[in-house]
């Protein structure tokens, strides 16, 4: 057993490359996507279960505050942010796929990748995890302005998708909590790092069955892609790190590990709610930007850590700060 864990531990340590291997596998073995999309449930069952797990269950219960402060933040990214981009793109006279991209990304409620994503960026897990329930449940009430502003179309009904959404990610937080309350009151280094490892190789799962739509784009139309890759890398991390520099010049008082949270939840978006809910020819304009978001997305763990502790630089009090991690 001890010999798992050291493995898992191992694995861990390196998790950003599990990553890469599993944008890699998407890119050059398309097909390969549909065994884990067979599985999207378990393994976003299994993400979030691991990343709560690594969370102490004491420290990060909800309090009055922490609730007032999610559900504030969460409008702030999916209701003011996202009509305030659809305005700028109206002004703007922009239109095609990606204006309208980018103003579902900003609808659209973080990524259940995002607790351990953050993870591995050494922030706040506990923070990422509250953002990502918070954002769910309120994705019904914040998202049907801005997606009609986007799409001119009022055939939408996301609150079936949000509920089943929801209702795994209580199942799994609340089996976590149980686990660390009843039978895994503490963690030390090496088991934390087994899990931040088991939860790095269902990531690459995860993104491989993201990723088909992305290779017959680059054998179809291999300049659009290269263009379509640059927009989506320039849009998730400069979401990112306008999102970690904003909410550190608004919260100066506010621990970096919750600073880096916030810019991974802005920056890491999750299009599938609105792929089940909205109707498929809305949609097939946008899968190969989708395809492409993950791509910058999961790559965050090793692409992102200098912007971070850049943004840290330019923080009051902040001078000291640096992103753990490797």
């Amino acid at each position: 057993m001890r010999m798992i864990v050291r493995l898992f531990a191992l694995v861990g340590a390196r998790g950003q490359w599990m990553l890469i291997a599993g944008l890699a596998a998407g890119l050059l073995w398309p097909q390969a996507a549909g065994g884990p999309r067979a599985h999207f449930t378990e393994l976003v069952f299994g993400l979030l279960f691991f990343a709560a797990l690594r969370v102490d269950p004491v420290r990060a219960a909800p309090t009055r505050a922490t609730i007032i402060h999610d559900a504030l933040l969460v409008v702030a990214l999916q209701f003011v942010l996202p009509v305030a981009v659809a305005a700028l793109v109206a002004l703007a006279g922009w239109s095609g796929p990606r204006a309208t991209y980018l103003v579902m990304i900003a609808a659209a409620c973080a990524t259940t990748g995002t607790p351990p994503v953050s993870q591995l960026l050494g922030f706040s897990g506990a923070l990422a995890l509250r953002l990502l329930v918070a954002g769910t449940l309120l994705l019904p009430l914040t998202s049907p302005l801005p997606l009609r502003l986007a799409l001119g179309s009022g055939d939408l009904e996301l609150l079936g998708p949000t509920l089943r959404l929801a209702a795994i990610i209580l199942v799994s937080v609340g089996g976590a909590v149980l686990v660390r309350r009843k039978w895994l009151k503490t963690l030390d280094p090496e088991a934390d790092q087994a899990i931040g490892g088991i939860s790095a190789i269902l990531l690459a799962f995860f993104i491989l069955g993201l990723m088909d739509a992305v290779q017959p784009a680059l054998f179809a139309a291999p300049v659009a892609l290269l263009g379509d890759l640059l927009y989506t890398f320039a849009l998730c991390f400069g979401l990112q790190a306008a999102g970690a520099l904003v909410y550190g010049l608004v919260r100066p008082q506010a621990d970096f590990r919750e600073v880096g949270a916030v810019g991974v939840c802005a920056g890491s978006r999750n299009m599938a709610l609105f792929l089940a809910a909205l109707p498929a020819d809305q949609m097939e304009p946008l899968m190969v930007l989708v395809g492409c978001f993950q791509i910058p997305m999961f790559l965050s763990p090793l692409l992102m850590r200098p912007v971070y502790r850049a943004v840290a630089l330019r923080l009051p009090g902040r001078a000291q700060m640096r992103v753990t991690g490797r």
